[in-house]
């Protein structure tokens, strides 16, 4: 909404309140790990230059509407089928947990990973979610479930290569993995599937600098490095 809006009024407000946020959260002393509140005015520093992007570029605002009806539409309704039993609405409470933008980051990758060899992508997508939920220690799921859900959504997604290219298909699985996840700050995932290759690709300097001050140093190396030493 806030990219599709002509005005840049809303969106100037969301950057100003991210900058309050981060300004509010002091930097951590000695050898303390960054707050909660301060990895989390970053990533909303993130999704501000995403969201400013956006606005200048419609084209991925449909690509991204397309792909979350997906989500919302069949994926949803193939869910509740098998596994809503009487008791949808806490079927799709548990999905709630970081697991939709667990898909869209792990698709993203994939792509990349599984160019030449599409038909791999959904067993892979469904193996690595299953593996990164349990090493986060999320709320667990039923691989059937994991598995239908990345099925269903993969095949109109992958029918979207050949109308977008590859590149553009990754780019819009990563900006709404970071535009839908609860708490990028605290989704490994996210971080490094989404968060991390829109840093490289073309985030404003004072969102990369903040990000580097509260994500662990491995992944700033990560960054720096695509950045080409930047």
């Amino acid at each position: 909404m806030l990219a599709r809006d002509p005005s840049p009024v809303a969106r100037q407000e969301a950057r100003d309140d991210s900058n309050c946020r981060w300004a509010a959260a002091p930097p951590p002393i000695g050898r303390r790990q960054p707050s909660s509140r301060r990895k989390a005015a970053a990533t909303d520093s993130a999704t501000a230059d995403l969201v400013d992007w956006l606005a200048e570029n419609p084209d991925t605002i449909e690509r991204i509407q397309t792909v979350g009806d997906v989500l919302t539409g069949p994926v949803i309704e193939e869910l509740d089928k098998r596994f809503g039993g009487s008791k949808p609405r806490e079927a799709r409470r548990r999905l709630a947990d970081h697991f939709w933008c667990d898909l869209l980051a792990t698709l993203a990758e994939a792509i990349e990973k599984f160019s030449k060899t599409m038909d791999q992508i959904p067993e892979y997508v469904t193996t690595a979610i299953m593996q990164s939920r349990k090493t986060d220690r999320r709320s667990p799921l039923l691989e059937p479930l994991v598995g239908l859900a990345v099925r269903t959504a993969w095949e109109p997604i992958k029918s979207m290569i050949q109308a977008t290219g590859i590149e553009d298909l990754q780019r819009t699985c990563r900006i709404l993995a970071v535009l839908i996840c609860p708490a990028p700050e605290n989704h490994k995932a996210v971080q490094d599937g989404a968060l991390l290759p829109l840093a490289k690709e073309g985030m404003l300097e004072i969102s990369r600098e903040r990000l580097e001050q509260v994500f662990p140093a491995e992944w700033v190396h990560r960054l720096r490095e695509g950045l080409g030493g930047a």
